[in-house]
């Protein structure tokens, strides 16, 4: 019988809780109704774990516990989706966190780990819903910590099961969204699911329990409209910088979850209105944005950006949209489509390399996902290209692409660099005369965060019609950090 728990019998219990998740993927995404009924829970629960067990790979494996669960942790932190992913994630770094340095841990150890489990749960949210996640994982706690110093792994794993069970049976009542309807909560059912598989590894006695799954074949396949749009990113701050940007986020938005990693590294996750809201002013990475009621897709998209404020105007059009594009961004964006096409829009060189790069990500090429990169380099090529395929219901992966390519043709693109205002004032009268040459009948200009682009984009648009009358401009705020200015002329 198992007596302690090491990398072996971690490892074991991982795997169990994956197939097990995995297996009932498309049950809890059915059961999803909080924060928002986005029936999505079990996937980004399975997308966040198996971020996790891929970053244990990467261990020899004679690895002791404490190195497994913290990479097991880190791997889950960096790979976290959804409001219910990232909090699994920040349990993760609370049991490693307890299992730090330790070759093996016993009854006492896995008690404290829940206990930590727990009081990083609830931490990890601005606004802590009763009848959720963080509710069980307070309940499991409270049920193991009272167990004498004699008890077994085994009566810790039952116990903790058991109360598991009979917590996640409230949140039916708990919470509003599922009041009436015999549902459970899906976050909630992830985390008893791991329990179970942790009981079933030790070898703890079978817990009788209903069938939580059954509720899901009730649960209405029309959730009614959902509104704004949900923004992840992973951001280097300090204990208080996290602090004061989970408070900005909980005035802009809700959902709210602020996860710490290592090395002053935090998950955000938000649900808001305008994405530009809820960026930081602290180094960023990983910045993804779609929109909460996003469609299905037989073509997914993809839109990269370095323009803070395309977010909102991209994912409003059905890409996943990233800020940004580094080669693992990229990938967890083409597999967040959820598409088995999917077509990524470069906005540069860099953004086209990295979309290259992630075609051949070892998640992308085990989901079979076929990858096609858009002839698009720049700004404002990706936010035309994402009108065009936003509307292409019915068309195929040929038909869209061609239509992106005669888009691209028939517009040239113009990069206004600045050093200061007067630099940038005379780029911009030189572009106007060639400009006026060309006559366009449209132009349409990207402002950039650079002093005096607004400025500088007022009075190209000025001098435009005042040589060509009949031009139509349009002037968009991009809050690119360069170029001061994007000219695209058609």
């Amino acid at each position: 019988m198992i007596s302690r728990i090491d990398a072996a019998v971690a490892r074991s219990w991982f795997s169990r809780a994956l197939g097990a998740l995995a297996a009932a993927r498309p049950q809890i995404d059915a059961l999803n109704v909080f924060p928002v009924q986005d029936s999505d829970t079990g996937t980004n629960v399975v997308l966040t774990l198996s971020a996790g067990a891929r970053a244990t790979q990467e261990l020899a494996e004679d690895s002791p516990l404490g190195e497994l669960t913290a990479a097991l942790a880190e791997g889950a932190l960096w790979g976290a989706r959804g409001n219910s992913g990232v909090i699994l994630a920040q349990a993760l770094q609370a049991m490693a966190r307890t299992f730090e340095g330790r070759d093996a841990v016993g009854p006492v150890e896995l008690i404290r780990a829940f206990d930590a489990v727990a009081q990083a749960a609830w931490a990890a949210l601005a606004q802590p819903v009763e009848g959720t996640i963080v509710s069980v994982t307070r309940d499991v706690a409270a049920a193991v910590l009272p167990l004498g110093p004699r008890v077994t792994i085994q009566d810790v794993a039952r116990t903790a099961l058991l109360a598991g069970h009979e917590s996640l049976g409230r949140t039916t009542e708990q919470l509003a969204a599922l009041r009436g309807s015999g549902m459970v909560d899906a976050g909630a059912l992830c985390f008893v699911i791991l329990l179970d598989a942790l009981a079933a590894t030790v070898g703890a006695p079978d817990v009788p329990h209903p069938d939580w799954l059954a509720g899901a074949a009730a649960a209405p396949s029309d959730h009614g409209p959902l509104e704004g749009f949900e923004v992840m990113y992973v951001v280097r701050a300090s204990h208080r910088q996290a602090t004061t940007l989970r408070m900005h986020l909980t005035e802009v938005g809700n959902s709210v979850v602020v996860v710490r990693g290592k090395s002053d590294v935090w998950h955000v996750h938000v649900h808001l209105e305008h994405p530009a809201r809820a960026l930081s002013d602290l180094p960023m990475s990983q910045v993804c944005v779609r929109r909460l009621d996003t469609p299905p897709r037989e073509v997914g998209i993809v839109a990269t950006t370095t323009a803070p404020q395309l977010l909102e105007p991209l994912a409003a059009a059905g890409a996943v949209a990233i800020l940004g594009a580094e080669p693992h961004t990229v990938a967890r964006a083409i597999i967040d489509t959820g598409a088995a096409e999917v077509i990524v829009l470069p906005c540069s060189d860099h953004a086209a390399a990295s979309a290259a790069a992630a075609r051949r990500d070892p998640v992308v090429l085990a989901d079979g996902i076929s990858v096609t990169l858009a002839p698009t380099s720049d700004d404002l090529a990706v936010l035309e290209s994402v009108g065009i395929l936003g509307g292409a219901s019915g068309w195929t992966l040929a038909d869209q692409l061609e239509a992106v390519r005669a888009a691209v043709e028939a517009s040239a693109t113009y990069r206004v660099e600045g050093a200061d205002a007067r630099t940038l004032e005379a780029e911009i009268g030189v572009l106007a005369a060639r400009l006026a040459e060309l006559r366009p009948g449209v132009v349409s200009v990207l402002v950039g965060g650079a002093v005096g682009a607004h400025r500088a984009a007022s009075h190209l648009a000025a001098l435009l019609r005042a040589a060509i009358p009949d031009v139509e401009t349009f002037v968009l705020a991009g809050g690119q950090p360069e170029p001061a200015l994007v000219v695209a002329a058609q």
